[in-house]
């Protein structure tokens, strides 16, 4: 398991991550016809830097929690309880051993704040897409007397590097009045579907409503999350949100930005797992 699940995602959270499967193996040409060959792998993606310029801003949080500015985003603000796509670069404060790194990887993370370290939970809301941060996180805002496997020992301090790429905007147009929703919930929904440019995609009426299940698609389920029944939002969801689940059949276009406009009239939220 790559260490990004154990380290960054806290409490056996993994941000809702969908799994790709390909079709393996080919069969024998018969004659007269052309053997198909399967699609070239995507290339891997490549290391980037990781970015290190003067700090402009300086703020402590009650508990230790340090924030550093490098670059204020021009982006939407990201508000606590959201969800992001960012990179970052973790080390160890104390002999700076780097301990995990999506800028080393070349692709960022997707995750909700609600499940990940206090340390996150607390730094990254006011960040704007698009701005850089560090964060000094006191090892009681990290993983405390217990650690995280091998790679961070019990009573560590920790510093991320934090560019915020992308986030999921929430938008409530009306306020409902009846249960609220988890992440992890069967949500059935009339909605509106648009591309970035205003395009309608999808479309759905009273008379025949959408039924959401967990795993569908990482935007609906971090954007449904508080949303109670009776309730009508606006979600803008990024290209790294709108991951096809390749066990479920869809016309709509994936790994491209969206604006859902949606209200919830009913939803069953579904049990847990008890975090670790």
């Amino acid at each position: 398991m790559r260490a990004v699940l154990s380290i960054i995602i806290a409490a056996g959270l993994t941000a809702g991550s969908l799994a790709q499967n390909s079709a393996g193996g080919s069969a024998a040409a018969q004659p007269g016809t052309t053997a198909v060959q399967p699609p070239a792998p995507p290339p891997t993606p490549k290391g980037i830097t990781v970015p290190e310029m003067p700090v402009i801003k300086t703020t402590e949080l009650e508990g230790g929690l340090v924030i550093e500015d490098m670059k204020i985003g021009e982006g939407y603000e990201v508000q606590p309880g959201g969800a992001v796509v960012a990179h970052y670069h973790g080390t160890l404060k104390e002999g700076g051993k780097v301990f995990d790194s999506s800028f080393e990887r070349g692709e960022p993370l997707v995750f909700p704040l609600n499940g990940v370290i206090q340390g996150w939970q607390k730094g990254v809301p006011g960040m704007k897409v698009g701005g850089i941060r560090r964060l000094t996180v006191p090892a009681a805002m990290g993983y405390g007397a217990a650690g995280a496997g091998e790679d961070i020992p019990p009573n560590s301090d920790l510093i991320f590097i934090i560019q915020l790429v992308d986030a999921l905007q929430i938008e409530d147009l009306k306020e409902g009045t009846g249960e609220a929703a988890t992440g992890q919930c069967v949500a059935v929904t009339t909605h509106t579907i648009k591309d970035k440019d205003g395009k309608e995609i999808e479309k759905v009426e009273a008379a025949n409503p959408y039924i959401w299940f967990p795993g569908e698609l990482e935007g609906i389920q971090f954007g449904i999350e508080g949303m109670k029944v009776g309730g009508k939002r606006r979600l803008s969801i990024p290209k790294e949100m709108n991951i096809a689940n390749p066990q479920l059949q869809s016309a709509r276009p994936s790994e491209v930005p969206m604006v859902i406009e949606l209200d919830l009239i009913a939803m069953r939220n579904l049990p847990t797992q008890r975090r670790r």
